[in-house]
């Protein structure tokens, strides 16, 4: 018989937070495969399992969970005055339980918010945009801020990107956003591409994209407000999946 891997076990954990299992039964169901690894391995310490897969949205910690923080193990959520600007961390809870909540600047925007149900869920407001289930969302601010999800590289190696952003609202001018991935805060071999709904680019894809980072290096991930520069209507869904591959 095969033990699991340390992948299988932490999928298991991711699985369980992005169902929002009671702790007791993500747990259990972690700890279950853990405790194969140990009978079948011998392996009584995960300290020197390394992580080598992080997930935007499955990773996802909110400021309605419990054991919640900003930042959160690789990834911290934010916002910046301009594209190459310092990250400030976005410290005020945005809750709309029991459907979604997150992180934004003091004033609401920009803001990183995340669906936190199994279905869909159109936000509160006049003309809200819906948020397919366990998505991960980023909306810029009023003058041009960019709102960030960013990933902090825990040690030297290849780290390859994939996934999009794409539109997430129809109403009005629809989304019409700059979206971006910038290694180190410098625009130099920055992934960059845009998001219009009604212009023909509903979505922007980064395959394979990759980048050479040190132990502490970041990416960021960033939405802007678009050549229009206005904010209104402009949340923008983010698939990203991370993988060191060297």
């Amino acid at each position: 018989m095969k033990a699991a891997s340390a992948e299988t076990i932490r999928k298991l954990a991711f699985v369980g937070r992005a169902l929002r299992l009671p702790a007791f039964l993500s747990n259990l169901a972690t700890g279950v495969v853990a405790l194969q690894m140990i009978l079948i391995t011998g392996t009584t310490s995960f300290a020197a399992i390394p992580v080598t897969c992080w997930d935007a949205a499955s990773e996802f910690n909110d400021s309605t969970n419990p054991d919640t923080a900003n930042p959160s193990g690789a990834w911290s959520y934010g916002w910046k005055k301009t594209l190459t600007d310092k990250f400030f961390p976005a410290l005020t809870p945005i809750n709309d339980p029991p459907n979604s909540s997150g992180w934004g600047n003091a004033s609401g925007v920009p803001k990183i918010f995340h669906n936190t149900r199994s279905i869909s869920h159109s936000g509160s407001g006049v003309n809200p945009s819906a948020l397919p289930p366990h998505a991960v969302a980023l909306h810029p601010g009023l003058n041009g801020e960019y709102a960030v999800l960013r990933f902090t590289a825990p040690a030297d190696g290849t780290y390859k990107v994939s996934g999009q952003f794409y539109a997430m609202d129809d109403h009005e001018t629809g989304t019409t956003t700059d979206v971006w991935i910038i290694a180190n805060n410098e625009k130099t071999g920055a992934f960059s591409g845009r998001v219009d709904y009604h212009g023909g680019a509903k979505w922007t894809s980064f395959t394979s994209k990759e980048f050479q980072l040190k132990k502490g290096d970041t990416l960021d991930f960033q939405v802007g407000y678009g050549a229009n520069k206005n904010y209104e209507y402009d949340s923008t869904g983010l698939n990203a999946l991370i993988e060191k591959i060297k």
